[in-house]
């Protein structure tokens, strides 16, 4: 069985992990300023969910085609 890959969404599911991440280390708040920890979390939270999204979005098996 082959798997293959589709780049879009593979490239914003690291997008969406990187920033995931940069939230939990607090490094984002260089760029972000959240009103609270609950914020915070939530961002993070959305952020990861959406990379599960795309990287599951980005798997895809080909299509085989019967003449």
């Amino acid at each position: 069985m082959k798997i293959t890959f589709d780049l879009k969404f593979l490239i914003a599911a690291i997008a969406s992990f990187a920033v995931s991440y940069m939230t939990i280390t607090g490094a984002i708040d260089q760029y972000i300023s959240f009103a609270g920890e609950a914020n915070a979390f939530g961002f993070c939270a959305m952020a990861f969910f959406l990379g599960l999204m795309c990287l599951v979005s980005s798997i895809s098996r080909p299509t085989t085609t019967k003449s």
